[in-house]
């Protein structure tokens, strides 16, 4: 019976440690990125091509963001990101994604209402019990480009 019970101790308690420590899934990667604003790690990597260089750390996409806010400030401002493939690794701590979105914006300044569509990639990884963005490259569909 002692034997038993050590087997199935030692059977269980590893896939019972696994399953906790698999924070980035599928599911979770998808329901993430429908949020309207994402959760980063404090080293991530962002590009865009609205800036001048790819923003290295969290404190610099936001102080970025903020900057773009102050000087070049939108209105009724709408994303929608659009998976095609989710790609989880075995141990959940790490995940990519990549598909297509939708922006659309006013420019406050002008009135001008500008969408597009956009292409993207985006690397997730575990970080305290979380699923963050680790590194997001996204770039504008030229051919899509409307402004009224």
């Amino acid at each position: 019976m002692r034997g038993k019970l050590l087997f199935l101790v030692l059977v269980l308690v590893p896939s019972v440690t696994l399953a906790q420590a698999t924070v980035c899934s599928e599911q979770k990667v998808r329901e993430s990125a429908q949020k309207p604003s994402l959760k980063y790690s404090d080293d991530s990597f962002f590009w865009s091509g609205a800036f001048d260089k790819p923003l290295i750390g969290k404190a610099a996409h936001e102080a970025a963001a903020a900057k773009a806010e102050k000087d070049e400030p939108r209105k009724n401002e709408t994303t929608a990101d659009h998976p095609q493939k989710i790609v989880v690794a075995k141990s959940g701590d790490m995940a990519y994604e990549y598909g297509t979105g939708n922006l659309s914006y006013d420019e406050q300044k002008t009135g001008k209402h500008v969408t597009f569509e956009t292409a993207y990639l985006r690397v997730w990884k575990s970080v305290d019990g979380d699923c963050r963005v680790a590194a997001f490259m996204i770039e504008p569909i030229e051919s899509t480009l409307k402004e009224k």
